[in-house]
């Protein structure tokens, strides 16, 4: 042990461990929830990861439904199995079962490794470097978290081999619990994409918002044909009236809807 660990005291090096399995499991936790819920929703506002995926694949050449729901069960059952045994890692952590903890924490890391590899794998293939970058990010802190954990041990020998193999009944309960989640989430997405996948295309209702104003909420999943279908459904709804203007909400004011582009429609009565 280097001398800036051994300086550390046994309480706080064991309250480091805790915060390293306890940060991993919130995340894994919150990104299994945003991809069950998907969307924004009352105390949740979430990103709609199924029309995020369905966007990418589309553009290219690849929109089927089906193809997006594939992606994002393999996604959410990485991240499943990920926080699963961080949690797992957690729980031996919290029990002072550092062997244990060691265990499942090394399979979460591997797992999460991987899962930011395969996200980083899409992000070279749809173009977003944005995410490229958070996903290569996030690659490096999880392997220095990693590393750190091993550096921080409760006692002070410092252990950097590969951990003996976790017991099969343990083993087994893991898979068992993340295959029952992962069918939750997958039936989550499915759901929401049957749900959804029609936004693509269908017309949105136009809400009176004042004198001549009207408010149209713009779903994330919907492009071009949504925005044309729409102006043609409000000009058959409203003959009386002609369009002036439409302009967008600046994105501060979206408080509400964090994939949704929202518009407004100007008119005056027409001659």
């Amino acid at each position: 042990m280097d001398s800036f660990t051994s300086a550390i005291s046994s309480s706080t090096r064991r309250l480091l461990r805790l915060a390293i399995l306890a940060y991993w499991t919130l995340f894994w936790a919150f990104n299994v929830l945003d991809k069950a819920i998907g969307g924004a929703h009352f105390l949740w506002v979430g990103r709609d990861r199924f029309a995020q995926f369905q966007k990418y694949f589309e553009s290219v050449g690849l929109g089927s439904p089906h193809v997006a729901n594939a992606a994002l069960v393999v996604a959410g059952a990485l991240e499943i199995f990920a926080f699963l045994y961080f949690a797992g890692a957690l729980r031996f952590e919290w029990k002072e079962q550092q062997d244990r903890a060691r265990q499942w924490g090394f399979i979460g890391t591997l797992l999460t490794l991987g899962t930011f590899t395969f996200f980083s794998i899409g992000d070279h293939w749809f173009g977003d470097r944005f995410e490229l970058l958070e996903h290569t990010l996030f690659w490096f802190v999880s392997l220095a978290s990693w590393v750190a954990f091993l550096r921080l041990p409760s006692d002070n020998t410092v252990t950097t081999s590969p951990p003996a193999p976790m017991p099969m009944g343990q083993l087994r309960a893991a898979i068992g619990l993340a295959l029952v989640l992962v069918a939750v989430t997958a039936t989550a997405i499915f759901r929401h994409s049957a749900s959804d996948f029609p936004k693509r295309t269908a017309a949105l209702p136009a809400e009176p918002a004042g004198d001549h104003i009207y408010k149209v909420a713009f779903p994330f999943l919907g492009g071009s044909t949504v925005f044309e279908n729409t102006l043609a459904q409000f000009k058959a709804e409203h003959p009386e009236e002609r369009i002036r203007h439409i302009y967008t909400v600046p994105t501060p004011l979206r408080l509400k809807k964090a994939d949704a582009l929202i518009f407004y429609i100007h008119t005056e009565d027409a001659p």
